[in-house]
């Protein structure tokens, strides 16, 4: 959002462009991990972040978009980031569990 009020040209090379699809590709295939029903979800969820982070860190380092990448921008950026789709996934997953109780009460009732 900063960057598209900041009125400046952005310009991403072919390897920047990869790397998001990348990461992005990670992120949906990484999910795969929470449908074993062996593991806690607390454990999926650490292995998840992990995961996602060596992806992002990898990819970072790859395209040269942080000079030190241990810095308190990059992870907190990535913390912060990782929190808030975390969060949305939460409430999507338990508005979807909430429909499905709901559609169950009414069969039974039915």
């Amino acid at each position: 959002m900063l960057v598209l009020l900041s009125r400046r040209t952005i310009i991403s090379s072919e390897a920047e462009i990869i790397g998001v699809l990348i990461i992005s590709a990670c992120a949906g295939i990484f999910t795969i991990i929470f449908e074993i029903e062996k593991i806690n979800y607390l454990f999926a969820l650490v292995i998840h972040f992990i995961m996602m982070f060596l992806v992002v860190f990898s990819i970072s380092f790859y395209n040269k978009w942080t000079d030190n990448f241990l810095s308190a921008d990059f992870l907190g950026s990535f913390l912060l980031i990782y929190l808030f789709a975390w969060i949305i996934t939460l409430i999507k997953t338990k508005k979807d569990a909430n429909e499905l109780n709901n559609l169950l009460e009414q069969i039974r009732n039915f």
